[in-house]
């Protein structure tokens, strides 16, 4: 079944919006993770806030763009969008900007992932400072036979203060 020319146009609107939008969050996550590796906590917070912004755009759109599958009579779902491209025919455009789109989103899963690192090991650093100055460093747990938890003071606070 081909899809009208309205049909498509919509289709080719939501892919390019989309590809907008996930080009826009990138370049929010590429900003984020210079600020973590500057350690600028200002700039984190902005960034933050903008990608929270940005989060709400896309599940907007992602609402649209599902209400215009089902509509379709597909599956409001990345299945769903790939039987949409193919019914626009053979010489269209659409599965071009659908490869780039999710080429763009494997980036967005990478940096997102590069980026949660950072944060992870920033959190460890500001623990172990933590335990250090209120001595609790040295002690590590380990599971004894019971499966419960065992606290041993394994070095000495001077040494590492």
């Amino acid at each position: 079944m081909q899809f009208s020319s309205a049909q498509k146009l919509s289709l080719s609107s939501f892919i390019e919006e989309e590809l907008e939008l996930a080009r826009s969050m990138y370049t929010l996550l590429k900003s984020e993770y210079e600020a973590l590796t500057d350690g600028n906590p200002k700039a984190i917070t902005a960034i933050s806030k903008k990608k929270l912004e940005q989060l709400r755009w896309m599940e907007q759109h992602l609402q649209q763009v599902n209400a215009f599958l089902l509509e379709l009579g597909l599956t409001a779902d990345t299945h769903g969008a790939e039987q949409a491209i193919a019914r626009t025919g053979p010489d269209n455009k659409l599965q071009a900007k659908w490869d780039e789109l999710r080429s763009v989103e494997v980036k967005l899963q990478r940096q997102n992932e590069i980026n949660g690192g950072i944060i992870t090991i920033g959190q460890r650093r500001v623990k172990q400072a933590l335990d250090i100055l209120s001595g609790k460093e040295g002690l590590t747990g380990t599971y004894g036979q019971d499966g419960g938890t065992q606290f041993s003071n394994s070095n000495n606070l001077h040494t590492k203060a």
